[in-house]
């Protein structure tokens, strides 16, 4: 897999509400490609045939017009970790569903779009939980930046950030390499950035800590140093001979 579904979280916001506008206002119908696609998996809930797999379908029919293989490709993501969500402490129901995404990818979007190859990340409980907390970071930050209420006003969606990331320091600083991992540092700068500019709480939240002390925005400058110095280099060197 090129990229993990982790990258992927810090843009679901969009994606959000008209997958709910497809849950809530939607009445159970029937769909002919879902019809002939759930028959070649066994043993599919019947739950699929009649609302779930047509709410996907016609989730995937409103993305795909955006017509940006980017965006297309996190709105699977997507789809994928909500379709996780409805079976989430139902073993039984897991594999299923991933079949089931697979061959919503392959049948119904890689035929048009010729990609997607990097969406078929089995998830399990574990990924699924981090994906969840991540979700809900950028759910509460993006409240925290529009001055929404949470518990207590928009300080209150701040808060529940540093909570939940601070669940996962001891697990990062043990190894911050792993994707996961690096998705939460991620947020943690863009959150520590926007804290620095507009900390309207009265100084009350904090900076979350870096687990790993090199952080990517230095990464990208450090390796730019790097570059400029070694072209001064042998441009001096060209001088010299």
């Amino acid at each position: 897999m090129t990229e993990s579904i982790y990258n992927a979280v810090g843009s679901f916001t969009p994606y959000r509400p008209i997958l709910n506008s497809l849950l809530t206002n939607d009445a159970p119908s029937e769909n002919g490609w879902c019809e002939n696609a759930l028959q070649s998996i066994e043993n599919y809930p019947s739950l699929y045939k009649n609302h779930i797999c047509p709410i996907a379908v016609k989730y995937l029919n409103i993305i795909k017009v955006n017509e940006n293989n980017h965006y297309i490709s996190n709105g699977c993501k997507y789809l994928y970790y909500k379709l996780y969500e409805t079976v989430y402490n139902k073993p039984e129901y897991i594999d299923f569903t991933y079949e089931f995404y697979k061959k919503l990818l392959k049948e119904y979007i890689s035929k048009e779009t010729n990609t997607f190859e990097d969406n078929t990340e089995k998830i399990n409980d574990d990924i699924f939980g981090k994906l969840k907390n991540l979700d809900e970071l950028y759910d509460n930050f993006n409240k925290y930046k529009k001055s929404e209420e949470c518990s207590k006003g928009s300080c209150g969606c701040a808060k529940k950030c540093v909570h939940l990331y601070d669940t996962y320091l001891s697990e990062c600083y043990k190894n911050y390499n792993t994707p996961f991992c690096v998705e939460l540092q991620k947020f943690a700068e863009s959150f520590n950035e926007y804290l620095r500019e507009n900390n309207g709480c009265n100084k009350t939240i904090e900076e979350l800590k870096l687990f790993n002390k090199y952080n990517s925005r230095i990464a990208i400058i450090g390796s730019g140093v790097v570059l400029v110095v070694i072209v001064f280099s042998l441009f001096t060197l060209y001088k010299v001979s």
